[in-house]
């Protein structure tokens, strides 16, 4: 019977699209990217401020979760914008985020601030590649351009 009810159309398609579940864990690469920060700093900050401290899954790997991030973007905060040293924060986090601190726990537009930094870097190392290509170009273009000048004054030389 559910055979022939799929098969008339009367069952719509129940998928779910991929981006409307909300994700659950995170590994060190993806909060890398969301943070941009390198993986070896978001270790670093785990040994050295207490309060972050993702679990790991039965490969060994570090799995964050939105807890995780929470706390992320508060480290992120202090550290890079508010250039806090390890030890003030460690200090200040002591307890867990302060109630004064939530609302950058709570404020998923850092990681589009941080990657939309990123995306302008990109985009900038490109523009200057394309720069380099183009005044490459330009040099080639004016050595050969130079080149048939010389030629052309030995081609009338030799017709004179």
């Amino acid at each position: 019977m559910f055979a022939s009810i799929v098969a008339k159309g009367l069952l719509r398609s129940t998928r779910v699209k991929h981006t409307d579940i909300p994700k659950l864990y995170y590994s060190i690469r993806e909060v890398s990217q969301l943070f941009d920060e390198e993986q070896h700093i978001l270790r670093h900050w785990e040994r050295e401020i207490p309060v972050l401290h993702p679990n790991k899954n039965r490969a060994g790997n570090r799995v964050y979760t939105e807890r995780d991030l929470r706390v992320l973007r508060v480290l992120k905060v202090l550290l890079r914008e508010q250039r806090k040293t390890i030890a003030e924060v460690r200090t200040l986090l002591a307890d867990g985020i302060p109630d004064e601190l939530e609302h950058i726990a709570n404020d998923t537009s850092i990681e589009q601030r941080y990657a939309e930094k990123r995306r302008a870097a990109e985009l900038r190392a490109k523009l200057v590649s394309q720069n380099d290509t183009v005044t490459l170009t330009r040099q080639e273009a004016e050595t050969i351009l130079s080149t048939l000048r010389r030629l052309e004054e030995l081609l009338g030389d030799l017709h004179a």
